[in-house]
């Protein structure tokens, strides 16, 4: 006989919430919408990570996510300066170096 199936339990994220109305507003939003807790407060995390550009939108690719997250850090740490070295020259001097030792 086949051994059962384990099933690995989703991850869990617990959160305190300050005022106990708040509670009640998301169970009661939830239940409008006819949508477990988990559900509702799932949707509005992936909505805000999106906004945070920290999730790449439904559909979108998660390569283009990421070039769109690089060139952001780009804009940010060199503030449009480019390098006046070539990439590949620099990997070419380091090939070079370390065939020399």
């Amino acid at each position: 006989m086949a051994k059962p199936v384990k099933k690995t339990p989703a991850p869990r994220l617990n959160i305190y919430l300050p005022d106990p109305a708040i509670r009640r507003q998301v169970k009661t939003a939830a239940a409008e919408q006819d949508q477990s807790v988990s559900e509702y407060c799932l949707r509005a995390i992936t909505t805000q990570l999106i906004r945070d550009g920290q999730r790449p939108p439904e559909g979108k690719s998660p390569l283009k996510a990421a070039v769109a997250a690089a060139r952001r850090f780009q804009a940010q740490a060199f503030g449009g300066r480019v390098f006046s070295v070539s990439s590949a020259e620099l990997i070419r001097e380091a090939r070079e170096d370390r065939s020399a030792s």
